[in-house]
């Protein structure tokens, strides 16, 4: 993505002693395991914890008495993704009963997870079924003990509930916040026949997935065709043709990268092995002249070194860019291309022992007549693992081809003048997940990111779709230009870059 090239020789020599130093790490989605009244011996599914290490682990569960209801399996295991099993017995007690399961792997904290299985749901009248009272009068106490709500009505006026003064705990659970969601209110209102006595107010704050936010315009940048990518601790971007670079983690001390004599940036981009590359502006070729269309490797060194240098002339086209990459470029990878003859093609260059072959065209059957708002993504590092293409088109639907037919895996909904212009993939604890940004001509404060669940392609679902115009930075909605995607502990961490309000941000997503 950037980087000059003492700075990138400094960022070498600590990669490469960075890669004798191993280091620890268990990726999990942030979850307290639930267990149901009955048990485990019953269940269709079992009740399990899912995490992915990359060193050896063992496991135990701890809390009063736990040995004698709960136990799991199984209790230690090699790098790799696990799946540790609860067996339970039934709950009998009236309360909930809790535990914790603790992870462990050498070097790292405890990994501390809660568990709770649920009360039995019980209502207990402690009374004898008949009374006889005086006829003088007296009393009759019925001990009601519950865990649930319950009524009660008595069938003479002439028996009068005697109102002892006792104390009641209102417990409420409140539920999580969805992802953008405003700040919510609401009153529980406490009253009776003497009148209103309170009203408690209770206010849930806004989540807000947003790490933080450049300006680029801070830093001298106009508006233009941007990108933007990580790789290690830095994210990469473009903006009027300049390439910068700043802190992944905070965003902090952005800089600009120096560039080849007269080269214009358009894009920047990263392959699964974290080479870093930079691409020529998308071209238009408007007065019948052959346009050219470029992607450098950014070296070690600080050096640029081309991987694709390519001409309208080798497959007639009015318009081309919006490069995506997958696999290593020093190894095997896939290259793609979107460009225009009439409807959207692509182009794609398969790299095999780290030479670029090469061209092979294709027709996507749809598409539009601007290079930037279409779009082909490798789902691997060759074209027999198929794409996927979303154009500015008729449908306006992501699409994945699998090397013989097309399908469509998700459809956005849109019918008229909507923009996709960028896909990023990437996979987090054992899932594929594929993000894109979707925004109108006419109405840019209309701005979606969307992810979706891409493991099974044949049932694609959506996980986020985010209307980003919630911050004050710039006021408005966005029209993001480009978005990057890449696990961060278990979390989604999505980079978004603005060719309109000049901003860069960062974004962080839960997941299941």
């Amino acid at each position: 993505m950037k980087k000059i090239a003492l700075f990138l020789m400094a960022a070498a020599a600590v990669i490469s002693c960075n890669k004798e130093e191993f280091v620890p790490h268990v990726d999990f989605a942030p979850v307290e395991v639930t267990i149901p009244t009955a048990g485990t011996d019953e269940l269709a599914e079992p009740v399990t914890f899912n995490f992915t290490a990359n060193a050896a682990w063992t496991a135990e569960v701890k809390g009063e008495n736990v040995i004698e209801w709960l136990s799991i399996s199984p209790k230690k295991g090699e790098a790799g993704e696990a799946s540790i099993k609860f067996t339970a017995t039934a709950n009998t007690a009236k309360e909930n009963r809790t535990a914790t399961l603790e992870i462990n792997v050498e070097g790292l904290e405890t990994i501390v997870v809660p568990v709770v299985q649920l009360q039995k749901n019980a209502i207990d009248v402690n009374a004898d079924a008949a009374y006889t009272v005086s006829f003088k009068g007296g009393s009759v106490e019925i001990e009601v003990g519950h865990n649930v709500a319950y009524t009660y009505e008595v069938s003479a006026d002439w028996l009068v509930e005697t109102k002892a003064y006792t104390t009641d705990k209102l417990t409420f659970t409140v539920a999580e916040q969805e992802v953008n969601a405003p700040a919510r209110s609401a009153t529980v209102t406490v009253y009776s026949e003497l009148g209103v006595v309170m009203i408690v107010s209770i206010t849930q704050e806004a989540w807000s997935p947003i790490a933080w936010t450049n300006s680029l315009t801070e830093l001298g940048a106009g508006a233009g065709r941007v990108g933007v990518a990580v790789a290690g601790d830095k994210v990469y971007f473009t903006a009027n043709g300049e390439l910068f670079a700043a802190d992944a983690a905070t965003g902090a001390g952005a800089t600009k990268i120096a560039l080849p004599e007269g080269f214009v940036a358009g894009g920047v981009h990263v392959d699964d092995a974290g080479n870093l590359m930079v691409s020529g502006p998308d071209r238009v070729v408007s007065d019948g002249t052959c346009g050219q269309l470029q992607l450098y490797k950014v070296a070690a060194d600080g050096s640029y070194q081309v991987l694709v240098d390519y001409n309208s002339a080798n497959y007639w086209c009015t318009e081309m860019g919006n490069f995506r990459v997958k696999g290593d470029i020093n190894g095997d990878a896939l290259i793609m291309a979107y460009i225009c003859v009439g409807t959207g093609h692509y182009a794609a260059w398969e790299v095999k022992g780290g030479v670029v072959g090469e061209p092979v065209y294709g027709d996507l059957h749809d598409g539009s007549w601007d290079a930037s708002t279409g779009v082909v993504a490798p789902a691997g590092a060759s074209l027999a693992d198929g794409f996927f293409a979303i154009t500015y088109g008729s449908t306006y639907n992501l699409n994945y081809y699998n090397g013989t037919e097309w399908a469509e895996v998700y459809v956005t909904g849109s019918t008229w003048m909507e923009n996709y212009n960028c896909i990023s993939t990437t996979e987090v604890n054992g899932k594929k997940y594929l993000a894109m940004t979707a925004s109108c001509h006419f109405d840019y404060d209309y701005t979606d990111i969307i992810v979706v669940d891409v493991t099974d392609v044949t049932a694609a679902k959506e996980v986020f779709k985010i209307q980003m115009n919630f911050h004050t930075v710039n006021g408005g909605g966005l029209t993001y230009s480009d978005i990057h995607i890449q696990n961060e502990n278990g979390m989604l961490a999505a980079y978004v870059v603005d060719s309109w309000m000049d901003t860069v941000e960062k974004y962080l997503f839960p997941l299941e």
